[in-house]
């Protein structure tokens, strides 16, 4: 594995260009996106592993403006610059240049209590948003108290099917080190203004997202209609996203995305590769119209990702599909091929959990226990598969190619 030492000179740099890559292609409800700081330890690691220290730095942000706050350091360059933990779960960044002061603190590293966290976020976003609060999620809404308890209620069935799914002796799962933080606008008008200014011109073409840095999912009220009047209990925001059961999946594929990337599925800066983490959150994201929520269960084929996959199958995949997938980002990257691959990432992941499990497993623990700002080669990734899988990979895409047939039929 090529070291991409954290303490060179050009460590910000790669911060920076994977945080952009990140954003641009993982956080789009239209293609429907990743990342925990340090390796996130098992429940039996955490009891035994020492609290991080909390340390008050003062450094410029990107507009030049002094800031102080209380943050985990999550890593040191040798220059002198840091990747800090903020105790509301953001990733921020600070060069030499930038970093002010750094004191160590005499108290370990703690996320904030609700109380400050409510204070916080209403001083971040305004009078016009109400935070609600459930066992996991912290809901900051601009879009009313009904649709605020409804999308409560999604994530938290979200996150204990997610872990009944997976939590196992073989694959522990943890409760989340900082808080999840869903914020939500009352349109898609409102939702786009705030979002094009994270995401640029990709905000036109999104649906909500996951955020990387900020480790907050963002969306907006999918039954505010130019016209129509608000949706007024839980039967009538059904009936109103039932019009466009894309619009659930897309809120289902962020969720999924933060909770994993929280519960040690994922560790968020680690060189996660996108087939992986997109995969997974596409394997979640099936609605189900005949619940109060939209959303049931797990498991079932995704039948837009499935149509996109035969179609791809037949008329466009290269005989190297899926090498190419596993040891290389790029297709997501391209705008000719990214619902192709969005759909084999699909595909290839609901095959390796329906006929291979143990392995997939394996291979999520292997990835997961990546550390930070440490990337890949092609071929490391392709080898790191391979450890788990088997060299054959002709074969494995053989199996692959029938399995789906099958259940296209």
């Amino acid at each position: 594995m090529v070291w991409r030492d954290s303490r060179t000179d050009s460590f910000q740099q790669q911060v920076a260009g994977r945080v952009t890559t990140w954003l641009v292609l993982l956080c789009s409800g239209l293609l429907l996106a990743a990342p925990l700081p340090a390796q996130s330890p098992s429940r039996a690691q955490a009891k035994s592993e020492p609290a991080l220290p909390l340390y008050e730095f003062t450094f410029l942000d990107a507009q030049q403006q002094e800031q102080t706050l209380q943050a985990a350091q999550i890593v040191e360059a040798r220059d002198g610059g840091v990747v800090m933990l903020s105790r509301d779960g953001r990733l921020l960044t600070a060069t030499p240049e930038q970093l002010k002061q750094k004191r160590k603190l005499d108290e370990p590293f703690t996320p904030l209590g609700k109380a400050e966290l409510t204070a916080a976020l209403q001083r971040e976003y305004g009078a016009d948003f109400e935070v609600t609060q459930t066992k996991h999620f912290t809901i900051c809404s601009q879009a009313g108290k009904r649709y605020s308890q409804w999308c409560g209620y999604l994530f938290e069935r979200l996150y204990k099917v997610l872990h009944n799914h997976w939590d196992s002796k073989e694959l522990p799962l943890h409760e989340p080190e900082v808080p999840l933080i869903a914020v939500i606008f009352k349109d898609r008008a409102a939702f786009e203004a705030y979002a094009s200014q994270i995401l640029g011109e990709g905000a036109a073409a999104t649906h909500g997202f996951y955020s990387i840095q900020s480790n907050r999912m963002v969306l907006y009220d999918l039954t505010a209609a130019p016209g129509e009047r608000p949706a007024y209990n839980d039967a009538d925001i059904l009936r109103k996203l039932r019009k466009s059961p894309f619009n659930i999946a897309t809120v289902i594929h962020e969720c999924t995305h933060q909770i994993a990337f929280n519960v040690g599925l994922h560790t968020r800066f680690a060189d996660n590769p996108l087939w992986l983490t997109e995969g997974m959150a596409t394997y979640f994201e099936t609605p189900d119209l005949r619940s109060k929520t939209g959303w049931r269960t797990v498991g079932r084929p995704n039948p837009w990702r499935l149509r996109q996959f035969v179609d791809y199958a037949r008329s466009r995949r290269k005989a190297d599909s899926l090498q190419t997938l596993i040891s290389s980002d790029a297709r997501f990257q391209d705008a000719e091929t990214v619902l192709d691959t969005y759909a084999e990432a699909w595909a290839f992941s609901y095959f390796l959990i329906k006929t291979h499990r143990k392995q997939y497993e394996e291979y999520l623990s292997l990835i997961a226990a990546r550390k930070p700002l440490i990337w890949a080669t092609p071929e490391e990734r392709l080898q790191a598969f391979q450890s788990v899988f088997g060299e054959d990979l002709a074969r494995l895409d053989q199996e692959f190619l029938k399995y789906m047939r099958q259940i296209s039929r």
